[in-house]
């Protein structure tokens, strides 16, 4: 990636502390800080504005080591390790893992691959590692953030809340298998214990508390706010060290950009040569970036190739215009894009946009 002038000013403000998880053990510190993100507030009371928000932090790692046998399945060994057994197998409310591997160093260095079992001393995930990680690869283990820990238990970021999801503020998340269907969540206020609780519930589900839904650190999230007023949410953590390695299915995904950083859709590294990203001569055939603006709408974008430089040149363009490049377009920090895949695998990575 390109560095950006600020770029140091900000990493600046992140390197305040070291911190250690709780069950920690060979682990590493790594600078953290905070990022104070704007929330936007209805014009009127009634229209509704939208967020797209991201966190560009993660958990402290709580443990991390290193591969001792090259995998074959999805079962990774390190034989130092001397973890408690089923520490790393929980799930949230909805069955998504809590834990998490990345690996941090190797040829997949930045890729999270969920964890689903551990033993004393292996880690299983939820894909096959052959071909993934090798003898001497380095890895850390760390918790997903979570609905609560973004916006608080309490939901002390200040979102609408009321008996039920049409009289509160919402938070979209979407599935993760190219189908874009979003899993909706609000904060229930019941102030005489029937309705189901106070707490954050789902759109389908008033009873059952969804405080602990796990949200990685590669995906965004949608806020749909109806009251009036912006509302200021500070999200803060480890900043990340390693390089963001993600692969994308065919279909609908909404991710994050993992640094606390403004990104150029050029230097976004969503496009390369090589990726598997799908760059045509025209955006009905392309994969295309979705920003979206408070209003609801999205602005649409796309990589284009012009071989014989006759359809407006080679590069990112808006949907609606071939001709002017669109390559400095920013997504801000602290944001989320849609990525439509029209392709059978997209693999996203990106070198870290800062030196620590």
């Amino acid at each position: 990636m390109s560095s950006y002038p600020y770029l140091k000013r900000i990493i600046s403000l992140l390197l305040l502390a070291a911190t250690t998880g709780v069950h920690a053990q060979n682990v590493s510190t790594a600078p953290v800080g905070y990022q104070s993100l704007t929330i936007n507030g209805s014009p009127d009371g009634s229209t509704a504005s939208y967020t797209a928000l991201s966190v560009g932090f993660q958990n402290a790692s709580e443990y991390s080591g290193s591969v001792t046998t090259t995998p074959n399945s999805a079962v990774l060994t390190d034989s130092s390790a001397s973890l408690v057994a089923s520490a790393y197998s929980g799930q949230d409310a909805t069955g998504i893992s809590a834990y998490y591997l990345e690996i941090t160093s190797g040829t997949s260095a930045g890729l999270i691959l969920d964890i689903v079992a551990n033993t004393s001393n292996t880690i299983t995930t939820g894909s096959d590692l052959t071909g993934l990680v090798t003898s001497g690869d380095t890895f850390a283990i760390k918790a997903h953030t979570t609905l609560a820990g973004i916006f608080g238990t309490s939901n002390a970021t200040g979102l609408q809340s009321g008996g039920s999801a049409s009289s509160s503020d919402l938070v979209y998340i979407m599935s993760t298998d190219g189908n874009g269907t979003y899993s909706t969540y609000y904060y229930q206020t019941d102030t005489f214990n029937i309705l189901g609780g106070t707490g954050w519930r789902s759109f389908s589900d008033s009873n059952t508390d969804m405080s602990n839904v796990a949200i990685a650190p590669d995906d965004g999230i949608i806020v749909k706010r109806t009251a009036t007023g912006d509302l200021t949410l500070v999200v803060s953590g480890n900043v990340k060290e390693v390089t963001h390695k993600r692969d994308l299915p065919a279909g609908f995904s909404l991710v994050a950009y993992p640094f606390p950083v403004d990104v150029t859709l050029a230097d976004s590294n969503i496009y390369t040569g090589s990726n598997g990203y799908v760059s045509a001569g025209s955006g009905s055939s392309s994969d295309l970036v979705y920003i979206l603006s408070s209003d609801g709408s999205f602005a649409t974008y796309y990589r284009q190739t012009d071989t014989f430089n006759i359809l407006g040149g080679d590069g990112w363009r808006s949907f609606d215009d071939s001709s002017t490049s669109r390559d400095s377009q920013v997504i801000p920090a602290g944001s989320s894009i849609i990525i439509l895949h029209r392709g059978s695998g997209l693999s996203w990575s990106d070198a870290l946009p800062y030196t620590l």
